[in-house]
């Protein structure tokens, strides 16, 4: 069923565009503090004799970005009940807290336990700020686009902020900014008055409905996309600032590792127009399999290539996001939107935690170039997973459809 496109050209509301300014902060925050330890972990070992190796440190964050993903189901089924304003601010407060006390903490045990909590309060965002976008703004592909860029721009800006910090002030003095910093943005974004969609009733069959049994197997297979892409996520920003500090020598990796990312930004807003006009099978398989080329020289390159083809992956990686986002959406019921995402976070944050390990045993035995080989594999069974939803749905497209409006609920 073809679709109106007059959603993606409209302007955004008022209240829209509060909500997409206010979840935009959320987004660029809770990526930023749960990426700060990566590049941080690099100084710490530099500045800490007696701490051990890289590889070592870098391991304390798995129970932290465990906690990320497990938490993200209880916040989705919160944010379903309690609206989603509510439990994005309490989890920005949990992590600006947590990132304070990380600052005070010893290296080891005491350390890892900071982690956690930061993990914890960074879980709450992603189905309370996905699911309210997808409800409450008309042009959900390109709202959850401009989402996108602001979550690209926390995670560009986090290893090299980060990196000049420590470099500067020092690893525990990095956290106690970083800590504040959250803080002081959420309480001026706490004054932001936005009106959330009510719960909606149970709809009647959508355009993008499939046979029962059949839209099973598609959301199966869509949860296990995202969980490969989840743990190929993890696994590239946790090796990629040690592979830059070793391999690219004409700028630091800090800032070699933001300007990668920040060429996500352009493919964040690519792919939310994309998921407005077109099938969103299509724009997923192709983000996909465009960057799977870039993930093979990324394993075999060192300098500029490595530089360039860094970038080319985060473009189709970080792009996809959105349209990803618009097929759980296309897929779900709205009233139990944001417990969905939850699920959808669990997956991709919680197993996705996984590769922390993966890149430890890959680096530790083969180097940090072999953890991409290992990447390469995991991209390849996800889009195995792709190719299996095109089966299952055979001709039938699946496009965004804007919400029905419902009563608003004050926040």
């Amino acid at each position: 069923m073809a679709m109106d496109p007059a959603p993606s050209h409209r302007d955004f509301d008022a209240n829209e565009r509060r909500i997409v300014h206010f979840t935009g902060f959320a987004h660029a925050a809770t990526h930023y503090v749960e990426l700060i330890y990566p590049t941080l972990a690099v100084g710490l070992v530099a500045q800490s004799p007696g701490v051990g190796s890289l590889e070592e440190a870098l391991s304390w964050s798995f129970g932290g970005y465990l906690l990320f993903g497990i938490g993200a189901l209880p916040a989705g089924v919160a944010a379903d009940r309690l609206g989603g304003r509510r439990v994005i601010l309490t989890g920005l407060v949990i992590a600006g807290l947590s990132t304070i006390l990380a600052g005070t903490s010893e290296p080891g045990l005491p350390l890892a336990l900071a982690l956690c909590g930061i993990g914890i309060g960074a879980s709450l965002y992603h189905p309370a700020g996905t699911g309210l976008l997808s409800r409450a703004v008309a042009a959900r592909g390109r709202a959850l686009g401009i989402n996108g860029i602001y979550g690209n721009m926390g995670i560009a800006l986090a290893p090299l902020v980060t990196a000049f910090l420590v470099e500067s002030i020092g690893w525990r003095e990095t956290f106690y900014v970083t800590g504040a910093g959250i803080l002081v943005g959420t309480l001026a974004f706490s004054r932001f008055r936005i009106n959330e969609p009510g719960r909606a009733p149970e709809p009647a069959q959508s355009p993008n409905d499939v046979t029962t049994r059949r839209a099973i197997w598609v959301f199966v297979l869509l949860c296990a996309a995202a969980t490969l892409g989840g743990f190929a996520y993890r696994g590239n920003t946790v090796a990629q600032p040690a592979l830059f500090a070793q391999d690219i020598s004409f700028m630091g990796y800090g800032l070699a590792a933001s300007l990668a990312m920040l060429v996500g930004t352009v493919g964040q807003y690519i792919g939310g127009r994309l998921a407005d006009r077109f099938d969103l099978r299509v724009g997923y398989l192709a983000f996909h399999l465009a960057s799977l080329p870039a993930l093979v020289v990324i394993a075999s390159t060192t300098e500029w290539p490595l530089l360039i083809a860094s970038a080319i992956y985060a473009f189709f990686a970080l792009g996809m996001q959105p349209i990803e986002n618009s097929l759980f959406a296309a897929l779900t019921p709205e009233r139990w939107r944001s417990t969905a995402y939850g699920l959808k976070f669990v997956l991709t944050f919680g197993v996705g935690s996984t590769a922390v390990w993966m890149v430890r045993a890959v680096a530790e035995n083969s180097g940090w170039h072999a953890v991409y080989i290992a990447l390469c594999v995991v991209s390849c069974a996800l889009i195995a997973c792709i190719a299996g939803i095109f089966v299952l749905t055979r001709k039938r497209e699946i496009r965004n459809t804007p919400e029905p409006s419902s009563q608003a609920l004050a926040s």
